[in-house]
Formats: structure tokens, sequence, C-alpha cells
């Protein structure tokens, strides 16, 4: 009895000699693991946030149906060019982080409200808002709803005209300021809204193309 009384004491204090073995490893290792996982967030620059707003200004060019709703076929007969100046305030932010070679790729969020049509007595509210990318060198692209709103009807499904636009912008900096000019390109597939027995259109809907160049500056 006295001899398995002393080989169960060898046989427990073997088993507490490895566990207190394997907490010390795996200590060990946590504390490795923490001390690597410090480092690397270390090495790793917190996101760099930019606000780059300024007044934004330039020029509609429309095509297709949108041309006869809004400019040459409109309910009070007067006729416009659809050719047409834009001014408005361009809100934009840009998240960004610089990487060991100052090359980054930033995230980009704009917001837009812009008036068309001063030149020609007309008030065409448009508002964009963008998602997209931007590079270090200046290289933007950015994608997302823009709507316009037509003041001259009274009609609630005419009253707003949404579609999507894409954007492709090239920033030039020069000291302290930033100089953007961007192509935007709005097509909208908005069907034609009334036709006549005969076949023919008798209300244009905003089918077409919105072409838009755009300049600025910020600081």
């Amino acid at each position: 009895k006295s001899k398995n009384r002393q080989q169960h004491i060898k046989n427990n204090y073997r088993t507490e000699r490895t566990l207190n073995m394997k907490k010390f490893i795996y200590l060990n290792m946590l504390f490795i693991l923490t001390a690597f996982v410090s480092a690397l967030a270390e090495k790793q620059p917190e996101p760099v946030s930019m606000e780059r707003d300024g007044p934004r200004f330039g020029f509609n060019i429309y095509t297709g149906d949108m041309v006869k709703s809004r400019f040459t076929d409109r309910p009070d007969g007067k006729e416009y060019s659809p050719f047409t100046t834009i001014f408005g305030w361009q809100f934009e932010k840009v998240l960004t982080s610089k990487d060991n070679n100052n090359q980054s790729i930033g995230v980009m969020f704009q917001a837009t409200p812009l008036v068309a049509g001063l030149e020609q007595g007309l008030l065409i509210p448009v508002f964009n808002f963008m998602a997209g990318v931007r590079t270090q060198s200046g290289f933007e692209m950015a994608v997302g709803p823009s709507i316009i709103f037509n003041l001259q009807t009274d009609e609630p499904a005419q009253a707003i005209s949404p579609s999507v636009s894409i954007a492709l912008e090239y920033t030039i900096s020069s000291g302290d300021f930033n100089f953007p000019t961007t192509l935007v390109l709005t097509p909208n597939l908005e069907p034609d809204l009334k036709h006549e027995e005969d076949g023919t259109i008798s209300e244009h809907g905003q089918k077409g193309l919105r072409i838009s160049y755009v300049v600025g500056f910020n600081w």
C-alpha cells in the first residue's frame, strides 16, 4: 500500500508539473502573439480623413427625349437650348491611409447640389450623391444616384427624375489648393409617358444621356 501511495503521489506530481508546463507555454505563446499584434498595429497608420468641399461650375449637354421634354417641346410652349450651365457646391470626404511607398488609395464620398439653366432663365435643381476611390496621383472614379427635379410640372410622377451617374475625375494640386476636373455621364432609361392610338408620342419621358463637365477648387 505504501508503494502504491508513493507511486500515486509521483503520478500526481508529474501530471501537475505537465499541466504547469503547458500553462507556461500557452502564456508565453499568448504574450508573443499579443506583442506581435501590437507591433503590427503600430506599423499601420491611422486612416487620414480629408474634407475637400468647394464650389463647382461647368456645363450640361442633354440628349435624347429629355431634350424635347425639358427644352424644345415644353408644356408652356417655350423653347430652350439643351446646352446649359451648372453651378453648385460639392461636399466631399476622403478616407485614405499611406503606406511606406507614400502611395495610397482612398475611399471618397461626395454630395453635390447643383442648379442648371440659370443663363436661360431656367431653374433645374440637380442632386448627386457618389461613392468611389481616389488615388494618390489625383485620379478618381465614382458612381451613385442622381436626381433632377422638375419645377415646371404638377404631376408627382414627373416631378422627380432619378438616374445613376458615373464620374471620372482628375485633381491638379498646387500648394494648398486643389483644382478638380470631372466628366460625368448620366444615362436615363425612363420610357415615354403617353402614346396616342396611332402610336405617336404625346408626352415624352426623360430618356437620354446627360453629359456634364465640371471644374472647381478646394483647399
